[in-house]
């Protein structure tokens, strides 16, 4: 279903996007290793919302209206990580420039964003019809691939056990934790908790609009179990910290998990795939696509499609081992050579034997591309770390390279997904 202009909602789309790229904005510049003065802060989060106020104006046509809806929705999702500039240090309560900050910060981003909208809207793009579900799946999926590269960091950092508890944060609420004490390993902990928050609000407000607005059921369905999965990853991830439920602060009441840890790594690439499949579904262009009785057969490209996918969740279950337990280096590294070998083979076949589908042969093109890129990755990982664990604090060098090979391992993983899920669209079985 593409929603009409009159559809108001579009206010949801484009405010989870903004927020968003405001907080992906906000995560990077607070990294320990790079530390944005404010200044620079402020003006790329203040961009930030510049650009979606752009986007709302020129795609709605509703003038300052849209740009305000729009920011009213991520200056009310921002709350969640502002209560962190207004508590105190000392006291752990709020200070009384919450109540200046408060509706400050709301009045900033909508006017903001209203002001931007107006500016767009003179060079409206609209036609009647926006496919916003679209919209809001892909920033689903942004935002989710952005959740798994700061999980990639709480691991390469070894920072999985920087915070003792769950689901506080060292006795205070997530929400409320000082942005002054998140400092090293708290910092990496900690921001990856917020971040999936606002994942699991994202998936959440998406299926709901599924629920709302499509008549597929089994789509309806599968956004549903998005939701489970989010919500099941979540409570993992507190899980291996506490190895139980409880509020307590003490370490001793702790019982770490490193199996829980392995299962909340591959899950949360598995939830990426799942909402891969959920954007492409969404896509105009799967809504607009022939349908499959009027093109030929894929031959035999969706078996081995499905063979590729099967074999990364394979590697990736591997790969989480190795990460947090240094065992099955070898078993890793003699798979990844096949699913060099069948990726390869999906993607050159997807890139040279589709002439003229374009979802296929882009998806192709870049399936072959992230192939190359993680290959070279692979090899460098194990330069750095000699295919053991890293002993002392990771140098920056060997948190990067572990990170970015880990996202582009999940990475591959949507891709894969994305690609199978387009075959089946667009061309019969055998």
């Amino acid at each position: 279903m593409v929603e009409t202009q009159a559809d108001r909602s579009y206010a949801v789309p484009l405010g989870f996007g903004m927020a968003v790229s405001m907080w992906a904005v906000a995560y990077v510049c607070r990294l320990p290793a790079v530390m944005a003065p404010p200044w620079l802060l402020l003006v790329l989060l203040l961009a930030a919302v510049a650009w979606w106020g752009g986007v709302a104006g020129r795609w709605t046509g509703d003038g300052w209206s849209a740009g305000a809806r729009g920011g009213l929705v991520a200056a009310i999702l921002n709350m969640l990580i502002l209560g962190s500039l207004l508590t105190s240090t000392s006291t752990g309560g709020g200070t009384p420039s919450a109540l200046l900050w408060v509706p400050g910060s709301i009045l900033v981003v909508v006017g903001l964003a209203a002001v931007a909208s107006t500016v767009a809207s003179r060079g409206s793009l609209v036609g009647g019809e926006r496919n916003w579900t679209g919209l809001h799946a892909k920033v689903a999926l942004i935002a989710s691939f952005l959740l798994v590269v700061a999980g990639g960091l709480v691991t390469s950092n070894e920072a999985g056990l920087a915070v003792v508890d769950w689901p506080n944060t060292f006795g205070t609420n997530m929400f409320l934790f000082p942005l002054s004490r998140m400092t090293g390993g708290v910092y990496f902990e900690h921001a990856h908790r917020l971040f999936g928050a606002l994942v699991g609000l994202t998936t959440i407000a998406l299926a709901l609009r599924l629920w709302r607005t499509n008549e597929r059921r089994w789509l309806r369905r599968l956004a549903t179990v998005a939701v489970g999965v989010v919500v099941v990853q979540g409570v993992l991830g507190g899980l291996r910290v506490t190895g139980g439920f409880t509020f307590s602060t003490a370490e001793a009441d702790m019982a770490p998990s490193v199996a829980l840890a392995v299962a909340h790594g591959v899950l949360g690439q598995v939830f990426l795939g799942l909402v891969a499949a959920i954007a492409v579904v969404t896509s105009k262009g799967w809504l607009v696509a022939l349908p499959p009785e009027r093109r030929r057969s894929a031959g035999g490209d969706r078996t081995l499609q499905t063979i590729l996918v099967a074999v990364l969740m394979v590697q990736l279950v591997l790969g989480a081992v190795q990460r947090h337990m240094a065992q099955g280096l070898i078993i890793h590294i003699s798979l990844a050579a096949v699913v060099v070998v069948i990726a390869v083979a999906v993607g050159a076949r997807a890139w040279g034997l589709y002439h003229g589908v374009r979802p296929i042969q882009q998806l192709g093109q870049l399936l072959m591309a992230a192939v190359t890129v993680q290959v070279a990755l692979g090899i460098a990982a194990l330069a750095v770390t000699q295919g053991r664990a890293v002993v002392g604090a990771p140098s920056i060098l060997e948190v990067t390279i572990a990170t970015a090979h880990q996202a582009t391992g999940a990475f591959l993983l949507a891709l894969s997904v994305a690609l199978a899920v387009w075959t089946r669209r667009l061309f019969q079985p055998d």
